[in-house]
């Protein structure tokens, strides 16, 4: 069952469940859902949150202007209404009207202030967000990130009117940017340093508040505005209890959630069968583990501007011997091959799978294996790689990896050289390295992680704009351009998928980037509790959950009968 399929079966047996729950079988009171998650956060900063584990945490302890409902319709969150109008140089104006009774954890009320401090903090250089791009939308983005975030065209009116000006038309503003965790609101008071904290003589005059790096860290410092705030953290994990003023407390399920960090799947697995645990987020290698979809995806990159890659033949060659299925394998049991550069669990704006609407683009059928290497050979030769004599001019050509990377480097090369003659020379580097080099374009291939930071597809093609500051293979295909600057000012979200499904079509063709395989997620979960909602970008909602148990059944450690139900 694909993972989508899978997660519309969670989503149903959710629903089911909320409907015996209207009828009488009420939720059984002080209940606790544990979670065990791989790896301890590093921050829990909605901006700078990047691992499954930070993002899911944060999921329960901020809320944004919108949220997705169990039947996965956008709905009023912080803010209760919104309008929008034409403007007439090309922009949208986005009003938006906040709850009067939204309250951070201290006590005080949230305010439109907040989101746009939280909006702007995120493009601003210093805090250096990989999030970043999600407002590259928002008018004024360009200024922000070079430098200026009091560009970003995002103000508040009054405490609870929030103004949003966006370039053009942007189908995913309101479903994806308004509910997403980077662009949760944070309390400037509570992330900056005060002004003059920490002052010497020798530096009085400077009373610019600094950002403090360790304040989402420490339940002394980390105000949050969502459904839970965290009564409890240590190193080891997270208590979080329902927030005493959160509007929509009936709705929440779970009285406490309890996130437990492990050192890694195995040991996450250990929990849950000895039943101290009801929902393990990465489940490794379990079997009958269910699949939800990841947003990174592997890819080699090819340097445009290098001329051992000028000819589209080879290019498309070296995609085609690749053995995307054993490169997968090869990484692990969480990992899927890419039929394509978006992976499974991206929407389209008419809420289908993005992967499943546009087809495979890559041939991974092993049994068309030999035949895709003949038509590469083909290609070769059209490219003018016609013996041994000619091919030695690609023997200069680097694969440049991080070290992680070894295996899948490895088989690349032999593949490569085994099926084309094509003799590519390896090297690895630290990530801080491959990073720079990429930026610098001081490459030929190199294995490169893209990530899309929002559910549309276009956080994966963007990126290979001629003028992305991320196109780091120097990608330029005029009618991409064209493509994707139409799906952008598309109003109609039939038009603007096609020309999305389009533009990834021809990107793949020319293999600048050539796809490798995508993560997935593999989790399991208890049988009696039911409700995780994946966003397929890494956040859980598990505030969804609630157990399907008897009535009057207080969920607690001493019940002897914890242990009487355990999930496949």
């Amino acid at each position: 069952m694909k993972p989508t399929k899978r997660l519309l079966a969670l989503l149903l047996a959710l629903c089911m469940a909320l409907t015996l729950a209207a009828c009488g079988e009420a939720e059984p009171e002080h209940m606790t859902v544990r979670a065990a998650l791989v790896d301890a956060p590093h921050t829990l900063d909605p901006a700078l949150a990047v691992t499954e584990t930070e993002k899911t945490v944060d999921a329960q302890l901020f809320e944004n202007l919108m949220k997705i409902n169990t039947a996965g319709a956008l709905t009023p969150a912080q803010a209760t209404s919104y309008t929008y109008t034409d403007n007439m140089d090309g922009t949208e104006t986005y009003t938006f009207t906040l709850r009067n009774d939204i309250y951070w954890s201290d006590g005080q009320k949230v305010t439109a202030g907040d989101f746009v401090y939280a909006w702007q903090r995120l493009v601003d250089p210093e805090t250096n967000s990989p999030h970043a791009s999600i407002l590259n939308m928002v008018a004024g983005y360009a200024d922000a990130v070079a430098g200026d975030p009091a560009a970003l065209q995002v103000w508040a009116s009054d405490d609870r009117t929030l103004v949003v000006v966006i370039e053009g038309h942007c189908s995913y503003f309101l479903p994806v940017v308004c509910t997403a965790v980077s662009t949760m609101p944070v309390r400037a008071s509570v992330t900056q340093t005060p002004e003059g904290e920490g002052d010497t003589a020798d530096t009085a005059d400077d009373t610019e508040p600094t950002q403090r790096p360790d304040w989402s860290l420490s339940s002394a410092t980390l105000l949050t505005n969502g459904p839970y705030a965290v009564s409890s953290m240590t190193a080891d994990g997270l208590n979080a209890s329902a927030a005493k003023k959160y509007y929509d407390a009936r709705r929440l399920g779970p009285d406490q959630l309890e996130f437990v960090y492990a050192a890694n799947s195995a040991d996450a697995m250990a929990l849950y069968d000895s039943g101290d645990v009801d929902f393990v987020l990465d489940a490794g290698e379990t079997e009958g583990a269910v699949e939800a979809s990841s947003a990174v995806v592997k890819t080699v990159l090819v340097n445009q501007m290098a001329t051992s890659m000028g000819h589209p033949e080879l290019r498309r060659a070296l995609s085609l011997v690749i053995d995307r299925e054993t490169a997968a394998q090869t990484v692990g049991q969480d990992c899927r091959a890419a039929e394509g550069l978006v992976p499974y669990g991206i929407c389209t704006d008419e809420g289908e799978e993005f992967r499943t609407a546009n087809g495979a683009l890559i041939d991974n059928d092993p049994n068309t294996y030999s035949e895709r290497c003949q038509g590469a050979q083909a290609l070769l030769r059209q490219a003018g790689y016609t013996n041994a004599a000619t091919l030695s001019a690609l023997n200069t050509v680097t694969l440049l990896y991080g070290k992680s990377m070894e295996q899948v480097a490895r088989q690349l090369q032999e593949s490569w050289a085994s099926k084309l003659g094509v003799r590519v020379q390896l090297e690895s580097v630290e990530s801080y390295e491959l990073t720079a080099r990429l930026a610098s374009g001081e490459f030929v291939l190199a294995l490169m992680e893209l990530t899309g930071h929002y559910n549309d597809a276009s956080a994966y093609l963007d990126p290979w704009r001629s003028s992305d500051m991320r196109n780091y293979g120097m990608q330029y295909l005029n009618a991409y351009d064209i493509l994707m600057r139409i799906a952008a000012n598309s109003s109609s979200l039939d038009a603007r998928d096609a020309y999305l499904k389009d533009a990834e079509r021809l990107l793949v063709e020319n293999s600048n980037i050539i796809p490798l395989y995508s993560r997935v997620q593999p989790y399991v979960i208890r049988d009696e509790v039911l409700g995780a909602v994946s966003d397929g970008m890494g956040a859980w909602y598990c505030r969804r959950i609630f157990a399907a148990m008897e009535r009057g059944w207080r969920r607690n450690s001493d019940d002897p009968r914890r242990d009487q139900h355990r999930g496949a």
